[in-house]
Formats: C-alpha cells, structure tokens, sequence
C-alpha cells in the first residue's frame, strides 16, 4: 500500500502522484499558501509545489527595474540582474559595465549608470594617489622606468581625441605622453612623460585602463618601437588583465572577462596570441626578452 508523503499515512482511495511520491488529494499543498493543489496545474521550485499565482506574487523573481514578477523568458546580465526582456530596448545600457539605466536612475552623464558614477575618477586629486599606487604594481611586476617622474593627467573626450589626432573618436579611454626636446628647432629626442587617462572613468576601469597606457610607456622607455599594433595593444591589455584577475573584484571580473571576450582584431585577437606566448614562455620571460633585444618574440 502507498505512502502519503503530506502525512506518511497509507493512501486507500484517491491520490495524487507528483514530484516523484503520492500524495492524499487534500495533502498535496501549495507550499505557500498551505491550500490544497489537487489535480490543477503546479509549479516546481526547488522540489516544493506552488499554485502558478503563489508562485508568481511569492517566489518568482522580480525585475530589478520595474518589480513586476519574471515569469517566462527574461533576462539576465553579467553582474547577475535579472530584468524583463522588453527593457533591454527601453533603457540605455551603461558605456562602462552594461547595467540598463532606467528613468528613475536620476541625471546620467554620457551614458553612465549611478554604480559607475558613485566611483569615478573625476578629479586629479583622486587620480594622483591611485597612480602612484599603480606604478608601484607595474614595478612589481618587473616594469621599470629609469626613474623618470611620470606623470598622469585627466582629460574629456574631446581633449583625448584631439592629443590622440582622431576628432570623431569616442571609444579611447587613454593615451601614453611624451615630451619632446628641441634642440635649434630641431628634435633631439622624445621621452615617455606619463599618461592620460579619459575623466569620470569609474576606478576599477580607470586602474585597468592606466596599467594599459604604463605598458605603452614602458615599451618606449626600453625604446621598442614599430610593433604591429596588435602586438602592442595586446601586450598592454595582457598587463592589464594581470592587474584585474589579481584584483579580483566582481568589478575587475567583468573587465577581465570582457577583454578575454573581445572580439576587436587589434585589442582582442593581440590579447589572446600575446596571453598565448605569456603562457608558454612566462611573464617574466617576455619581459627579459623584449629588454635585452627591443624586440618582441614571434607570439604563436
């Protein structure tokens, strides 16, 4: 004789079997409300029943931007929000991480979501001790600078395509200076300065993307020069994956993976060949290699 699994009875009559055990009609339940399921439509969660309704008003996940219960199909972002499909065509995405920007955010700036303003770098006041902070990391990594006082400078967008001579640019987010010496009017030579980094970058981002431009600095302080692009991109965005993965911040995550995705020929594809050759020769080994040759190894 069966067993009812609501009250380990024996079952003589009706029953219900579901969830993989019998049931008594009257003790197959809605884990919710505690009202009898019977034989109408049920929903299981995490092994429990639930009418449809309990379940949508009680346990179903909600939109993280217009609280109505997620029922169906929905979506679901890199930092695990869960929102309606229909938002994804309503609201602006944030440039910097990708979270949607609904109406109620407040006042945003160039696409910026309220997470990403609350940590930007906007002054240099905020910029000068992180990048001391970074310089210390890159040196640590065996990046050296000869001693020369670098230094950093926070610029808009307009001012960053103008230094980077691409008017209509709106993706960089830094740069690498130099200063150059004259000597009759003529020029005697150019020394790597600092580095310029695009203002109101939130701080995750605003390290990773300065640990970048210091990888171009130290490619031309030890005079490397004419690397295909994607070498040298590459290169610079392998130095500052390094830098996120040891962060390792649900933040510096995001970044990580999203260059390890990327799909840009010159950033992506040189991230991945340089990442090969790190992982086949060792960090420090590349770095040996391009000091003492100014060369680069031939990435597989």
């Amino acid at each position: 004789m069966s067993i009812c699994k609501g009250c380990r009875q024996p079952i003589d009559g009706a029953y219900i079997t579901a969830l993989g055990a019998v049931w008594h009609v009257a003790h197959f339940c809605c884990t919710a409300c505690h009202r009898p399921i019977g034989e109408n439509r049920f929903i299981e969660h995490q092994g429990a029943p639930y009418h449809p309704e309990c379940y949508r008003l009680q346990v179903a996940p909600r939109c993280a931007y217009c609280r109505k219960p997620l029922s169906g199909q929905y979506l679901v972002d890199s930092w695990g929000t869960e929102f309606c499909s229909e938002h994804a065509n309503q609201y602006p995405a944030c440039r910097f991480c990708g979270r949607l920007i609904p109406p109620h955010a407040g006042k945003t700036q160039a696409s910026r979501c309220p997470i990403c303003r609350a940590s930007a770098v906007e002054e240099i006041t905020q910029a000068r001790p992180i990048f001391a902070q970074l310089i210390a990391w890159v040196n640590r990594q065996g990046l050296m600078y000869h001693n020369l006082a670098l230094r950093i400078e926070l610029r808009n967008r307009a001012q960053l395509a103008q230094f980077l001579r691409v008017p209509n640019d709106t993706h960089a987010l830094g740069a690498a200076l130099s200063t150059t010496y004259t000597q009759n009017g003529q020029m005697v030579r150019t020394e790597p300065s600092g580095v310029a980094i695009l203002r109101g970058l939130p701080a995750t981002l605003f390290q990773g993307v300065t640990v970048h431009e210091l990888g171009h600095v130290w490619l031309a302080v030890h005079q490397v020069v004419g690397l295909a692009p994607w070498i040298e991109e590459g290169f610079c965005e392998v130095l500052a994956h390094r830098f996120w993965s040891q962060l390792n911040s649900a933040e510096s995550r995001y970044y990580a993976e999203k260059t390890e995705r990327s799909p840009d020929p010159v950033y992506g594809v040189g991230f991945r060949r340089v990442a090969a050759l790190v992982q086949h020769i060792g960090f420090q080994q590349l770095l040996t290699a391009i000091r003492t040759t100014r060369r680069f190894p031939t990435p597989p």
